[in-house]
């Protein structure tokens, strides 16, 4: 990857390069780390692509064209995306953003900037003095909030495929309508209020919104 940035010109900095780490409990951690790198270091973002993973063609022409500042998060890797029928943009030929209308899991290749990296690191640190309700680790395990109060975008087609054994493990169940407003903020859903803001927000993520295929 760092030769084909080089050899197109596109300036970067690899900030860390962890080999050979176990795939199993220690991701989130890493994850961890760069995004308090980029706060500590006052940088503007950072794109974190998981050792492992493959640039999908359009990758570096999204690079190029500066695909990657319009959001304070945009995932390039996905299983499923749920996204909201209108908005979105064209960052670079051949490759569109859309807003996410739900969280979704898959943290192999991101674009991140340096509010959505502080805003990351304050829920994970809430997340760590209050367990991710059951039924909801897996999503948690990529992010520790729901990201789509970042305004949240990801790229049409996917610009990263995810390593082969994260690729291969099954998918998160799909939360239950009566268990989502839970499953966003990581409580157990007998504790979230049904309010009617919680009720018109669901109505208008099933009425406006459609679900991506996960297809490279």
């Amino acid at each position: 990857m760092t030769e084909t940035l080089r050899s197109r010109r596109i300036p970067f900095r690899v900030l860390e390069t962890v080999r050979g780490a176990s795939p199993i409990g220690g991701r989130a951690q890493l994850h961890r780390r760069v995004w308090k790198i980029v706060c500590d270091e006052d940088l503007p973002g950072v794109i974190i692509i998981e050792d492992g993973a493959r640039l999908m063609p359009g990758f570096v022409g999204f690079m190029a064209s500066g695909g990657h500042l319009h959001s304070d998060l945009t995932q390039l890797c996905y299983r499923k995306a749920r996204v909201w029928l209108w908005g979105g943009s064209e960052a670079a030929p051949g490759v569109r953003l859309r807003p996410l209308a739900a969280s979704t899991g898959l943290a192999s290749g991101y674009a991140l900037s340096w509010r959505g990296a502080g805003h990351l690191l304050e829920a994970a640190a809430r997340a760590d003095r209050q367990p991710p309700a059951e039924g909801n680790r897996a999503l948690a395990a990529d992010w520790p909030c729901d990201v789509t109060r970042l305004g949240a975008l990801v790229s049409r087609p996917q610009l990263v495929e995810p390593p082969e054994w994260l690729a291969d493990a099954a998918p998160a169940a799909k939360p239950q309508p009566q268990t989502d407003e839970a499953d966003w903020r990581g409580l157990v859903a007998a504790t979230v209020p049904v309010s009617a803001t919680d009720r018109l927000r669901g109505f208008a993520r099933n009425s406006f919104s459609r679900e991506l295929s996960p297809g490279f």
